[in-house]
């Protein structure tokens, strides 16, 4: 008797089932596009490490809370700040469903491009995913580029968590604010409106208008 699969199992196959029609279109496009051989490797080679990490993360333990940072002290700490690893540029857009806009109108990949993006709703939408983020939240940063890369609205369980703020320490010895004053008018330069003014005139006559040029008569 064959063991039922896990619903993280059964949630990794339904995701590489939805790549799985593209990628025979993908295929497809690129024999008869040669210039479209880059782009179509660097998405094959995408989907796979998607479906790789979505195995490994939905596979792992949940992680426990993390605990509460202490504010700091405000004692100088003697240990250098470790320096940020710089973070690496993604050769993709990010603007919303990039991929469908780059793809040809054609009647073959539009059918595809369409059942992929229904069949990523009902994935994200799916009782077994939502249970899985619950417990690990860590999946939506896969899931969020493909569902933007297909046209896909996030739902509200898979946005990301709103950040944390940190509050800053007072500052003990705050600048005072600058006060600008104004400048004083002289009463001949205010220009009370009167019956005739009708603001300001928008011709030759404004002191902006560039001048008038005078052209010369050429004698033959």
């Amino acid at each position: 008797m064959t063991e039922a699969p896990r619903p993280h199992e059964a949630l990794t196959e339904t995701l590489k089932a939805i790549f799985a029609g593209f990628h025979r279109e993908a295929v497809r496009l690129a024999q008869h596009h040669r210039a479209a051989m880059p782009m179509v490797t660097l998405l094959l080679g995408y989907f796979n490490r998607v479906v790789i990490r979505f195995a490994r993360s939905a596979a792992k333990p949940a992680a426990p809370p993390r605990p509460i940072r202490e504010p700091a002290s405000d004692t100088p700490e003697t240990a250098p700040p470790k320096p940020s690893r710089p973070r690496k540029p993604s050769p993709f857009s990010t603007q919303f469903a990039w991929l469908l806009h780059l793809l040809p109108t054609t009647p073959t990949t539009g059918v595809v491009a369409a059942q992929a993006h229904y069949d990523l709703i009902a994935f994200v939408n799916s009782p077994d995913l939502i249970a899985l983020l619950a417990a690990k939240p860590s999946l939506g940063r896969i899931l969020r580029p493909i569902c933007r890369m297909f046209g896909v609205n996030l739902p509200d369980h898979l946005r990301p968590p709103p950040r944390e703020r940190r509050q800053r320490k007072p500052n003990p010895n705050p600048k005072p604010k600058r006060i600008i004053w104004p400048i004083p008018l002289h009463p001949a330069d205010i220009r009370v409106p009167d019956a005739n003014y009708h603001g300001v005139h928008f011709g030759p006559g404004n002191r902006f208008w560039p001048p008038r040029r005078k052209y010369r008569k050429i004698h033959s």
